[in-house]
């Protein structure tokens, strides 16, 4: 039953506003006509008949246009109610004294409900026609021509007509006041969402040049840590490493150039450039051989401890995998101003590898953690807010899921899980490279496409160390005519990034004219697409990369390769 009186839900917010200020305008004239038939009939000047008649065709009217609002017919329910509140007011006039006080301020309600429910257009017509009749009654009332009032002044008359229109302007000016402070709540909401996605805007505009600018350091960066990668094996190889001074020096060589590509991974993971294509890694390995770069980092202050006790392999990439402990590590850190210490364990839970990250700090109240993994976000005065954002983005390109819980004042824990990847099958075993015959020669030679001298001259040690005959050029034209000239080359490694032709095109082109040959790309500060990995003639290794690292994925490729 009640349902009937519910005001139908409109698709737009201002009609929905207007519609709801109508229907208590609506039911407030209802009520007053009540109140205008009660005190009308206290009145004994007036007939009974014609004032039943007077309020039984108001309250039909107010009926009718309750109806055009239910239907959702807004703007006939405005028309309506208005011009028949005129016209009731215009009949007043001429048939009950003329332009008394009371009887003229009725007009401004009828323009005060036109403006509010129609608009300012409406309400300006109906003030030209009050004004107009308004003009034609005092003219007439003047002359004397106004009709023979139906009744004499009455007190009680003119009380209700005053108390109808006081309060019906009330109601009117209240919901037009509630509507303008709810527009003005919007527009400023409005203005403070406006500002806030240009402040984002010109953030994310900044931290675009930050991160290509980033992303050319770590590159440059990478390239040379290549290079001091390569002159501590190189060294390490020919014996160098036998006397105790020259070993501990070059084992603070690796150590440096570890903790260096630790930082490079934080610059990529500032940037935001991709990281290398997912392969099978053991998360309790690389967690153990970060461990000893990560107490330097966090600093003497930080009480560090891992725990990984069996392997764990789960589907991803290396360098996402840094970047993840890596800022979960240097978040759990910030949270320490005072020191404390932070645990790292490596777990396995049915199908799925489990990764925590606890500490010992400040901790967060529940406000925070629900924003934490919002980029830009963050609560230290100098944060980017992209940390957890990336770890966040690299957990779910991997298939996991991360979940926190912290309690203020007493530390905050990270749990990463991944779907654990089952260990392959132990390969049978195969002759002994003793007991194999030498490869041919032209299997064994490479075209490196390197476009910095140091790095080429570089890799260049390393592959002929590692028996391999090696032709060296600097950018993808001149391996292309070198392919030409060349047809028996074994392997092409390329880096990515170089002027001209990039590694990437070059690979591209090579897959339709020689498909059965190998393509190694390496690159200090990105990734090859995905349509590049697809081929198991194709591999890719991130800068720095070791020697060990670069033999082991020539092989595999060179021994995949299709017979000539």
């Amino acid at each position: 039953m009640w349902s009937w009186f519910r005001l139908p839900s409109l698709p737009d917010e201002e009609d929905a506003r207007r519609s709801r200020q109508l229907f208590r305008m609506l039911a407030a004239m209802v009520g007053l006509a009540f109140l205008g038939l009660g005190s009308s009939l206290l009145e004994p000047r007036n007939d009974a008949k014609v004032t039943l008649l007077f309020y039984g065709i108001v309250l039909v009217w107010l009926l009718g246009v309750g109806i055009f609002l239910l239907r959702g017919r807004l703007l006939a329910a405005g028309w309506v109610l208005g011009v028949f509140f005129w016209l009731l007011i215009a009949v007043v006039t001429l048939l009950f004294g003329g332009l008394q006080g009371e009887n003229a301020a009725c007009f401004t309600v009828c323009i005060l409900l036109l403006g509010s429910v129609v608009g300012g257009r409406a309400a300006f017509i109906m003030a030209v026609v009050t004004a107009a009749w308004c003009g034609l009654v005092c003219m007439l009332e003047l002359r004397g021509l106004l009709p023979k009032p139906l009744g004499p002044y009455s007190p009680i008359n003119a009380w209700a007509a005053v108390t109808i229109t006081v309060l019906l302007t009330a109601v009117l000016l209240r919901s037009s006041l509630e509507s303008l402070q709810r527009m003005n709540a919007r527009a400023e909401q409005s203005a403070r969402e406006r500002d806030e996605a240009l402040r984002r805007s010109i953030q994310g505009q900044k931290m675009e040049l930050v991160g290509n600018l980033t992303s050319g350091i770590a590159h440059d960066f990478n390239n040379l840590l290549t290079v001091m990668c390569n002159v501590s094996e190189l060294l390490r190889i020919e014996g160098e490493a036998q006397r105790p001074a020259v070993a501990s020096l070059l084992d603070d060589l690796d150590e440096a150039t570890s903790r260096a590509t630790l930082m490079t991974g934080q610059l990529l993971s500032l940037g935001r450039a991709p990281v290398a294509g997912a392969e099978t890694v053991d998360v309790s390995s690389l967690v153990k051989s970060m461990a000893r770069m990560l107490p330097r980092l966090l600093g003497a202050g930080v009480r560090l401890e891992v725990d990984a006790p069996e392997p764990a392999l789960v589907e991803a990439s290396p360098a996402g995998l840094q970047q993840i402990v890596l800022n979960l590590a240097v978040n759990a850190k910030d949270a320490l101003p005072e020191g404390g210490s932070i645990a790292i364990s490596v777990r396995i839970q049915g199908d799925q590898v489990s990764l925590v990250t606890e500490d010992t700090g400040v901790g967060m109240t529940e406000a925070t953690q629900a924003r934490i993994f919002e980029p830009f976000f963050t609560t230290k005065s100098s944060g980017t807010g992209l940390g957890l954002a990336t770890v966040r983005e690299l957990v779910s390109r991997y298939g996991g899921v991360i979940e926190v819980t912290s309690t203020l004042g007493k530390g905050s824990r990270f749990e990463v899980r991944f779907p654990r990847r089952a260990p392959a099958a132990e390969p049978q075993r195969k002759a002994a490279p003793s007991d194999r015959p030498p490869a041919p020669s032209h299997q064994r030679r490479l075209l490196l496409v390197e476009d910095d001298q140091l790095v080429r001259r570089s890799l260049t040690r390393w592959l002929i160390s590692d028996g391999f005959e090696v032709l060296a050029v600097a950018d993808g034209h001149e391996a292309l005519s070198v392919l030409k000239a060349a047809g028996d080359i074994a392997c092409v490694v390329s880096d990515i990034a170089m002027p001209g032709l990039d590694g990437e095109r070059l690979a591209a082109m090579l897959a339709e004219q020689r498909p059965n040959l190998p393509v190694v790309l390496i690159s200090g500060n990105r990734s090859p697409s995905a349509a590049f990995s697809a081929s198991p003639l194709r591999a890719f290794v991130p800068k720095p990369l070791s020697q060990t690292t670069l033999a082991r994925v020539l092989a595999r490729l060179l021994a995949t390769r299709p017979p000539v």
